[in-house]
């Protein structure tokens, strides 16, 4: 499956010269590719993710682009495939031509391709996952804007246990590199503490029940259950425990702050907490009130939330990194000005600090909690 947005307008700029030798930048568009979980497991969230990109790229080029040039962003579906990940950038870079790879979703996925991209020079910006070379990333080329998954893990488990007092603490997780690394966090947290869970229980994106996961972590008597999901499953545990009247108190990872979950949940979500790493949209920010006004205008059907404004936020910083790269747009020129944005202010996701030796994301978190189906924010960034 494959989105093109493109849109052909004179150049607002007089550029010289009648070539163009840096891949993806001609006289008047800068091609970028992107690769999404759109048919798998991650589906909802990959499409809003792409949603919530191609309705700030609409932006930027009905506002004059990019110095005079329109965005022109290819989509390919990878369906959370590794072997498929690699088929796709592959030829996003060798056939489409692509300058940089913005906005994508999925830790295994990502990581599958990071050497190749590496290799040639590709700038990536938000390769949205959980790992170390994704949020943290040693490639010169790689800038990641999500913290560590162990470090949401570790954040959680501390917010259970100081702020709402759990003295028993289960986990959920996705079993994968997402969830465990999560997992990971949590248990390293609580080991620093003398504790360990009370129980834990995993499913894989494929599941389409947890019945038996709730039962077994019930039975642990926790009181409280740190959910390391999609929303997908992190909903149907919350159904699953409303069915058995099991009411512990839960904190979910940020995926459990997106709209959908309302849609999936319903009231079976109430009072649950929700780490946050994304702005949600009752934030009352400029940043956040321009985001869902974006959102409103050019993709309507789409809700503000976790993955329409992640997606957002690497649009923006690759936008406002390749203004201030100018008019002679390369890829190195690209990298240098991201390192020297240094403060990046997103109002989508927590302040990003990059420089020429830290490309990471953020350590700072909210937390939210769904209170009659909307998200109260409890602390900020």
């Amino acid at each position: 499956m494959k989105t093109i947005l493109a849109y052909s307008a004179a150049a607002l700029a007089v550029f010289t010269g009648a070539a163009y030798a840096e891949p993806g930048v001609s006289k008047d568009t800068i091609k970028l590719g992107s690769y999404l979980p759109l048919q798998s497991g991650l589906a909802a969230g990959a499409t809003q993710m792409k949603e919530g990109t191609e309705a700030y790229f609409k932006w930027v080029n009905d506002n004059g682009g990019v110095n005079g040039r329109k965005i022109e962003w290819i989509v390919e579906n990878d369906s959370y495939n590794p072997q498929q990940t690699v088929a796709v950038v592959k030829k996003l870079v060798d056939r489409d031509d692509v300058f940089a790879v913005v906005s994508t979703l999925g830790t295994v996925t990502n990581l599958a391709v990071l050497p190749f991209l590496a290799q040639r020079g590709v700038p990536v910006i938000n390769p949205a996952g959980g790992h170390l070379n994704l949020n943290k990333p040693k490639d010169k080329n790689v800038f990641g804007i999500l913290p560590l998954s162990s470090e949401i893990g570790e954040s959680m488990a501390d917010y259970a246990l100081n702020k709402l007092g759990a003295k028993k603490i289960a986990i959920f997780f996705q079993n994968d590199q997402f969830g465990k690394d999560q997992r990971d966090g949590a248990v390293e947290y609580l080991k620093k503490k003398n504790m360990a869970p009370a129980a834990e229980a995993s499913y894989v994106p494929a599941d389409v029940d947890v019945s038996a996961q709730v039962i077994a972590l019930r039975q642990a008597q926790p009181d409280a259950v740190l959910l390391a999901v999609i929303p997908k499953h992190g909903s149907l545990f919350m159904k699953e425990a409303q069915k058995l009247g099991w009411k512990p108190k839960v904190v979910g990872h940020n995926t459990m702050a997106d709209p959908v979950v309302t849609d999936l949940a319903g009231d079976a979500l109430e009072g649950i907490y929700v780490n946050l790493m994304t702005a949600v949209d009752s934030m009352n920010t400029p940043q956040v009130k321009q985001a869902n006004e974006i959102l409103a205008k050019y993709s309507p059907k789409t809700k503000p939330g976790y993955y329409p404004y992640l997606g957002m936020a690497g649009a923006k910083i690759f936008v406002d990194g390749a203004k201030k790269a100018g008019t002679d747009l390369t890829r190195s020129k690209l990298i240098k000005a991201l390192e020297d944005m240094k403060h990046i202010e997103t109002g989508l996701v927590p302040p990003l600090e990059w420089s020429a030796t830290y490309h990471g994301g953020p350590l700072k978190f909210g937390y939210a909690t769904w209170e009659g189906g909307k998200l109260k924010v409890l602390q900020g960034w």
